[in-house]
């Protein structure tokens, strides 16, 4: 089927991640999260976010699984909107729940210079598309670097305030604009921290951000000519 396209939305312009808002059920319905599985009270608890790529694969950022690459140690949950932190009750539909199978972290990934931050969660058995479960677009090969300026999205569970005890329940989303590297890598910025093949998004004066939680997920713009979502960068550091 069709790839990047949302079930539902809110309101444009209903712009208040820190600083977001909840999306509605289906508002991005290739978003998974990513959640360490723990023995032997089984419990489960959201960690990072991912992108359903198909029916087999998802992508998250490769930071995730540092020191937990055991594919016991994990579990995928499509198609929720709200994810229960530390619980070990079944999932009820229309979210499923699915095993790891395989996880492959970016070869050139360096944790040090924070590059490459990419891993593929390969799942099992597949998840199949539905009402709220829907494939994310991933741009051209050749597509380059996305424009700028450009307003995009980012979604996840992950902490609303920065020393919360744990992530938000309900799937958050948020505007955020995208960043010139130039700008970004400036010295009262990041500092020459960016990589060419960083994407920066966010906005100068702060409030609206990704947080603990929200790694792995996917900042996604919309394609102009598809009218469909594009996922042109993963949540990693900032």
């Amino acid at each position: 089927g069709p790839c990047g396209l949302r079930y539902r939305q809110n309101p444009q312009g209903s712009v208040r991640v820190i600083g977001g808002q909840a999306s509605p059920p289906g508002a991005w319905p290739w978003m998974v999260s990513i959640q360490f599985f723990t023995y032997p009270n089984n419990r489960r608890y959201h960690t990072c976010g991912g992108t359903l790529l198909n029916a087999h694969w998802v992508l998250s950022a490769a930071h995730c699984f540092k020191n937990k690459n055991r594919v016991n140690q994990w579990r995928l949950i499509f198609g929720a909107r709200e994810v229960l932190f530390g619980s070990n009750a079944p999932v009820k539909p229309p979210a499923q729940e699915r095993f790891v199978e395989k996880i492959i972290i970016h070869e050139k990934y360096s944790s040090r210079q924070e590059m490459n931050d990419i891993a593929l969660v390969k799942m099992t058995p597949p998840v199949p598309c539905g009402s709220f479960i829907g494939q994310a677009c991933l741009p051209h090969f050749k597509a380059g670097p996305p424009s700028i300026p450009q307003a995009c999205w980012v979604a996840g569970w992950g902490f609303l305030k920065e020393k919360a005890p744990r992530p938000s329940p309900v799937l958050q989303e948020a505007r955020v604009a995208l960043i010139d590297l130039d700008l970004c890598n400036s010295t009262e910025w990041y500092n020459g921290r960016i990589h060419s093949t960083n994407v920066c998004a966010g906005y100068p004066e702060g409030k609206i951000d990704t947080c603990q939680g929200d790694s792995g997920g996917p900042l996604m713009c919309k394609d102009s000519v598809d009218n469909v979502y594009m996922v042109v960068g993963i949540t990693s550091w900032g």
